[in-house]
């Protein structure tokens, strides 16, 4: 069994029902989980007594050993909020108006749809939005030991899949999936693990550092899949933990085990009665607050041109970038704190928004907060548009991307889901300081897939109306589809050609996406480079070619350049941009590595590439990143 989890509500694992328990008192209160099966439309909970009790035992063993101080939440007054969660039975994001939440309580929805593929059960904690006074509004933000507001999440299970529900493993089959161990692994991630920005603050290089789970495991814990949200087929004393990604039919390894133990301990939870890691070692505290200045734009001497933004630095910042010679990358400005406080991955992009000929910047968070999109003004330098949550408060991380869609003259702002999510795609209009939706779609018609999406926009077709590309993220086959830009304007979804695949459809690593004119001719190019795990690269295809071509597999279809941006024995993947740096209406390529210990930066004009020789660059004061060196 494939066990995948997200840090919204959707992981890849075994299913999980919450029940409601109480405990008892201790000096921390120990915490509730409830169970709301009021989404279980499709019965497979509610007319199946044995699935709920085995859920029920797997929260409350959770639930028996974790404490915190978890406050009441009670909207009223003026004071609102909707919590935003991935309906168990359908996929599909829903939201619940001003629930009341019980103190110490956690809710959990839970249910089941048909998955597909070999995913057997999802799940991860829920996204909010809040309005009212800044008092109930902190109180949201701090409740929870995960440093952001934790009001619980949503599980799902496949139905199609042959599940044994007994808490014992003495009846489980050779062919059958354990749901117990399921259970207690999805609801490790409604808890935080592989989700929390205080989970993510500890990976580093491939490893989870927690204190205690060192400990436990005897050094750094190795992690895989969506930036590092899983367990990598590790062990402990010839145990398998349940935390672990995989787990193969037959086998169950519920209850917890020390090391998921510790792993809970390690983002914040108080544990009790588990030897090794009830004490000992202190919790890991949230990431320190950054010190760097708020992101001011920094003034430019080429008008016309468009800068480059990096990020990926480990204290959270972005640098501004025009190109000097050599193509070679020039900073302007030093290191900048686009979220301040917040140090985990950030990404960006830059157009213009207002009309005004200046280009404007946007920033989104990564994964380990609630997805947030701020868009600065590059002429005054004030807010555009103040830190406004998007995707339903998604935590798993974002992407953007921005052009002028809908043709009137100002960039429209695309945002879609990373790893963990659905492949869900946001377009939005900057209008009197807000985000105005335009579309809000799942892309590839794949509602069940959970490795997210990447963005880029560029007049594919050369209509004056900007098109939208999307790739598929992690886990899926490297999928790229093209909608019309002109038909989003008008809330349709056209494909512009056929989705194809941009290489192997086998690779599991997903694909990177940008669009720009490289040769001038008017039509925005489509680039594509392997995802997180893939070699480093790059194929581009012209839009003149795709536009005359419309029902050809573009895969088939000759190319601009295929080649290698940086080392090909490198497999730590590669972040793509397609900008104009001269403000001569041609792109040129920014590459940036996937590696975490090395930030390796390139441009590339057209003449360069498939042989290039421009410079590699290190842009950072320190090599290394977060998740690679991002560009936009």
């Amino acid at each position: 069994m494939r066990i995948r989890m997200s840090n919204l509500l959707t992981h890849r694992t075994s299913r999980t029902l919450l029940a409601l328990e109480t405990l008892e008192a201790r000096e921390v209160p120990a915490i509730t989980i409830l169970i709301d099966y009021s989404h279980d439309t499709t019965g497979f909970f509610l007319n199946n007594p044995t699935a709920q009790a085995t859920l029920q035992t797997a929260a409350n063993d959770l639930a028996a050993q974790l404490s915190a101080s978890l406050p009441a939440i009670n909207p009223g007054g003026g004071n609102t909020w909707s919590e935003s969660f991935f309906d168990p039975s359908t996929g599909q994001e829903v939201s619940v108006n001003n629930p009341s939440v019980a103190s110490n309580t956690i809710v959990v929805y839970a249910g089941a749809r048909v998955l597909g593929g070999d995913q057997v059960s999802v799940g991860g904690f829920g996204g909010y939005s809040a309005t009212g006074t800044q008092a109930w509004q902190n109180a949201l933000t701090s409740r929870g030991p995960l440093g952001t507001l934790l009001w619980g999440g949503s599980v799902a299970f496949d139905t199609t899949t042959n599940w044994y529900f007994g808490t014992s493993a003495a009846g489980l089959g050779a062919n059958q999936e354990d749901f117990f161990t399921c259970a207690t692994h999805e609801l490790g991630h409604v808890l935080g693990f592989g989700t929390a920005s205080t989970w993510f603050s500890q990976v580093s290089n491939g490893t989870f550092t927690g204190p205690i789970s060192e400990s436990v495991y005897g050094g750094p814990v190795p992690v895989t899949w969506g930036a590092g949200a899983e367990l990598a087929d590790v062990t402990v004393g010839a145990v398998r933990p349940v935390f672990d990604l995989t787990l193969p039919p037959g086998m169950q390894t519920a209850p917890a085990t020390t090391l998921d133990w510790a792993t809970l301990a390690d983002i914040g939870w108080t544990v009790s009665g588990v030897p090794g890691v009830s004490a000992g070692v202190s919790p890991a505290s949230p990431p320190v607050a950054s010190t760097l200045a708020p992101f001011t734009p920094p003034a430019l001497a080429t008008p016309g041109a468009t800068p480059i933004v990096l990020t990926g630095e480990t204290d959270g910042s972005a640098q501004v970038f025009t190109l000097g010679s050599n193509d070679t990358l020039v900073a302007a400005g030093g290191p900048m704190a686009p979220f301040p406080g917040f140090t985990g991955v950030i990404r960006s992009t830059t157009a213009d928004f207002t009309g005004d000929g200046t280009q404007d910047y946007a920033f989104v968070t990564g994964a380990g907060t609630a997805a947030e999109v701020e868009i600065i003004d590059g002429a005054t330098g004030t807010d555009l548009v103040a830190p406004t949550l998007v995707l339903g408060g998604f935590t798993g991380g974002a992407f953007i991307a921005a052009g002028d869609i809908q043709g009137d003259g100002k960039a429209d702002l695309v945002v879609s889901a990373d790893a963990g999510g659905s492949p869900r795609v946001q377009v939005f209009q900057v209008e009197n300081g807000a985000l105005v939706t335009v579309a809000d779609f799942i892309a590839f018609d794949s509602p069940n897939f959970r490795g997210g999406a990447r963005v880029a926009v560029g007049d594919v077709n050369r209509d004056g109306y900007d098109d939208l590309i999307v790739g598929a993220g992690v886990g899926g086959g490297p999928r790229v589809s093209v909608y019309s830009g002109a038909a989003l304007a008008q809330g349709q979804l056209v494909n512009l050609v056929p989705d194809f695949f941009a290489f192997d459809s086998t690779l599991r690593s997903g694909v990177f996406v940008t669009a720009g004119d490289f040769n001038g001719d008017g039509y925005a190019d489509i680039a594509y480079s392997t995802g997180d795990t893939g070699g480093p690269r790059v194929r581009v295809v012209s839009g003149a070619e795709l536009v005359a071509n419309p029902g050809a597999d573009v895969a088939t279809l000759p190319a601009l350049a295929d080649f290698y941006a940086l080392d090909p024995n490198d497999r730590n993947g590669i972040n793509i941009a397609a900008v104009d740096m001269t403000g001569s209406s041609q792109a040129v390529l920014i590459v940036g590595s996937g590696n975490t210990t090395d930030d390796i930066v390139r441009v590339i004009p057209l003449s360069q590439m498939n042989v290039p020789t421009t410079p590699l660059q290190n842009p950072f004061s320190n090599p290394n990143t977060i998740d690679g060196v991002d560009v936009g």
